[in-house]
């Protein structure tokens, strides 16, 4: 079987069902699926090269051979649990056990292909050769997901893993990265994609060739994509090398340049404005931080700082890069980096959005790091990360307040149905008094009248009660939310609970499939409590709910920053459908439109479509009362001429931070910017891999000094110079076989073996 595999790299087709040997490997995958029925496979000596038969073959072809492969995977556990040669720890065989329970369940049913079938045995062994049934046009051919390969492969990866800690002296994992290494490095469409995939799942160590070798890789995908519309395959494979850049980048070497450098890869792969290259972008990002956080990279300096030292050979290229999607990180380092990242909740896979919310997260954690302050400190730098957060994250909604006015989420509930506290409005708390004195619309000019913190028109909200608040955070308290709102969707567990991805230290010997790990811990003792500038003078004052303000015009004085700000807010708007991250948004609009009336004119084009059509058709009073106040003050500002006006962002490279943002294109955008990366891709490695070569290019490339178990000893031994079927293929290759078939009685076709054990 991996013979006849390997011959198909003579002659490649797009997919594996296309190739004039599909039959012959079709008939062989199901004659190796009634070997291992009877435990004939000889499993001690070939689980290395059984693993990478299904690793390629699995999800593929019709129902009855998706079935067969997940049978073969069953026999093999099945095997391995009762072989003779074999002797394992009791422990060892509580995990095979385990994973022949979870190869049963319905997720690996759905992994393999088989999500509609009731039996997959019933199915494996229910059809005929004489069916034809192997044949490409007799089956609708489903799209089998690499994220799925990967699941498939750390599962058997667990299993081999727990079998050789009983097996000191075992090759197996060795045997089965040599296989993977060696598809994964020669071209063929079918096959290289999974091989890259499996390749970085299992690798144990890695070498700047190989980084190099799958970096072009990448460049060639790009390329194939230049050539026309129909780009399936590149696309396969792209996301291929960038799933094996994302496992494999932990066993880099510590001072490796290329930890910093393949930040820059992950941009370009989320400026390619497709779904799934976005997903895998995202994942090869989140490893990425994890990776340099690990090393420790951001204790001394910022991820600005840290990102654009190793980006300057090679800035010529990513300006241009920059000037295509239209978000500058020259001029603004973390909001260009949050317009990459906004794209990711208009995501369709939820994964991915989890994903996005906590690489957003991460960076709010990093931006802070070196500067020894709370992570929820609003400054210049960590501005961009929290307004990205705010309709994902109670936290961030709590620790960065509105200043000016009150959140009027609970509006439009019946008083007496709301337990609440009431104060008279000339309250005793000296801080209050300040803060109503100094509220920007109480000068002599005008106006309560045009504004008022709680726009009591609309609402028909007594000024003299007011809802409780959550200790002046501008939020309603936890309980009556709960009441009114019911459950709101929160991605604050995910930095708790989910842990980021990690490939463990080589000191470690065999290790388990990479799981997800925590970067950030939860710490949060600063911000339960002021420290003295006295006692730490290094320090910024911690950020408390009453003084950190989000939208603080004495902490962002940059008009570029309150501009990317408030984008950054009405982006969020323009594209929700969510009613809930509507009124959380328009709410920091409306302060917004206070706080910074000259800036704000630059976000009107993107506000209103929208507040029009929900002044036409909302009957929401907690909708309506922010979205009154920010007609009041447009209005009240409208005597003054602006000073900004949309074009403004346009003037600092940002004009594409509210259209990358929006949802996916429909139509490719690839073949119209592939061509920048592949420039970039070419200096990158021509500045940080010069001369790391591909370490001994032919052993690399071709096939091992003997990659495949001994023709002899074994019941699959069917030799290269067997002339399979009628296939051209085989016939046309049978010269190349090294040395003749032994002189004994044979069966000349897989069909007649088939028929024959049948």
């Amino acid at each position: 079987m991996c013979k006849i595999i390997d011959k198909t790299c003579l002659s490649p087709t797009p997919t594996l069902e296309q190739h004039l040997m599909w039959d012959d490997i079709a008939i062989l995958a199901r004659y190796m699926l009634m070997l291992s029925f009877n435990n004939s496979l000889d499993v001690a000596a070939h689980l290395p090269y059984l693993f990478h038969v299904v690793t390629l073959l699995v999800a593929t072809g019709p129902l009855s051979l998706r079935a067969s492969t997940h049978g073969l995977v069953i026999n093999i556990i099945h095997s391995l649990c009762t072989c003779s040669q074999l002797h394992f720890s009791e422990e060892t065989k509580q995990v095979l056990r385990l994973s022949l329970t979870e190869f049963s369940l319905p997720k690996f049913y759905l992994l393999f292909g088989i999500s509609k079938v009731k039996s997959a045995a019933v199915i494996a062994f229910r059809s005929s050769y004489r069916d034809r049934s192997f044949s490409p046009g007799s089956y609708e051919r489903e799209t089998f997901a690499l994220t799925s390969l990967e699941t498939v492969t750390e599962a058997l990866l667990e299993i081999m893993e727990a079998c050789m800690r009983d097996i000191p002296t075992c090759k197996w994992l060795d045997q089965w990265t040599e296989l993977a290494q060696k598809f994964a490095f020669q071209y063929n469409p079918s096959l290289q994609p999974r091989a890259l995939v499996v390749f970085g799942c299992i690798s144990k160590r890695v070498s700047h060739g190989q980084i190099k070798q799958i970096i072009r890789i990448l460049s060639k995908g790009l390329e194939s994509c230049l050539k026309g519309p129909d780009n399936y395959n590149s696309q396969v494979l792209i996301e291929a090398t960038v799933i094996a850049l994302t496992k494999l980048q932990p066993l880099l070497n510590k001072d490796s340049p290329m930890h910093k450098a393949l930040f820059w890869v992950a941009m370009a792969v989320l400026q390619l404005d497709e779904v799934n290259l976005y997903s895998a972008g995202t994942a090869l990002l989140e490893q990425n931080l994890h990776t340099l956080d690990s090393l420790r990279v951001f204790n001394d300096k910022s991820p600005e700082e840290v990102f654009m030292e190793i980006r300057r050979p090679l800035e010529w290229h990513c300006k241009q890069m920059d000037h295509f999607v239209g978000l500058n990180f020259n001029s603004n380092f973390n909001f260009a980096l949050v317009g990459h990242l906004l794209k990711g909740y208009r995501h369709p896979s939820p994964t991915t959005v989890a994903r996005t919310v906590r690489i957003l997260h991460t960076l709010l954690a990093l931006v802070n790091k070196h500067r020894n302050c709370d992570k929820f400190e609003v400054n210049t730098q960590s501005v961009a990360y929290l307004a990205a957060l705010l309709t994902v994250s109670e936290e961030v909604r709590s620790r960065c307040s509105l200043k000016h006015r009150k959140s009027l989420l609970l509006t439009d509930v019946a008083m007496e149905n709301v337990p609440m506290d009431t104060y008279p409005i000339h309250h005793s708390d000296t801080t209050y008094r300040t803060l109503k004195e100094n509220q920007p619309w109480s000068s002599p000019k005008g106006s309560d009248r045009h504004l008022a913190a709680s726009y009591p028109t609309v609402g028909q909200i007594s000024p003299r009660t007011r809802k409780s608040m959550s200790l002046d955070m501008g939020q309603p308290s936890q309980a009556n939310t709960k009441k009114l709102l019911g459950t709101r969707k929160s991605f604050d567990h995910l930095i708790s609970d989910t842990k980021a991805p990690k490939r463990q230290d080589m000191e470690s010997g065999i290790t388990t499939p990479p799981k997800m790990r925590r970067v950030a811990e939860n710490d949060y003792e600063m911000e339960t409590q002021r420290i003295s500038p006295q006692q730490h003078p290094h320090l910024r004052k911690v950020s408390v709910s009453e003084s950190n303000v989000l939208l603080d015009e004495e902490v962002l004085t940059d008009p570029k920053i309150q501009a990317l700000l408030l984008t950054v807010l009405a982006t969020l708007v323009k594209y929700t459908t969510d009613e809930f991250d509507q009124r959380i948004l328009y709410e920091y609009l409306a302060e917004a439109s206070v706080v910074f009336p000259k800036v704000f004119p630059v976000v009107h084009n993107l506000l209103d479509s929208k507040i029009n059509t929900l002044l036409s058709l909302c009957q929401d009073p907690n909708l309506l009362n922010p979205i009154h106040g920010i007609v009041q003050s447009v209005v009240y500002h409208e005597e003054s001429p602006p000073q900004y006006q949309t074009s403004y962002l346009q003037s600092f490279g940002f004009n594409g931070l509210w259209r990358f943002a929006g949802p996916f294109s429909k139509q490719t955008q690839i073949p119209d910017y592939a061509e920048l990366i592949v420039k970039f891709l070419d200096a990158l490695i021509d500045t940080y891999l010069p001369g790391f070569d591909e370490e001994t290019s032919e052993e690399s490339l071709l096939t091992p000094t003997s990659p495949y178990p001994p023709a002899v000893q074994s019941q699959l031994s069917i030799t290269a110079n067997l002339n399979l079927s009628n296939s051209m293929t085989s016939l046309a290759t049978s010269q190349h076989s090294p040395a003749p078939w032994p002189h004994r009685r044979v069966l000349h076709s897989p069909s007649l073996c088939l028929e024959a054990l049948w």
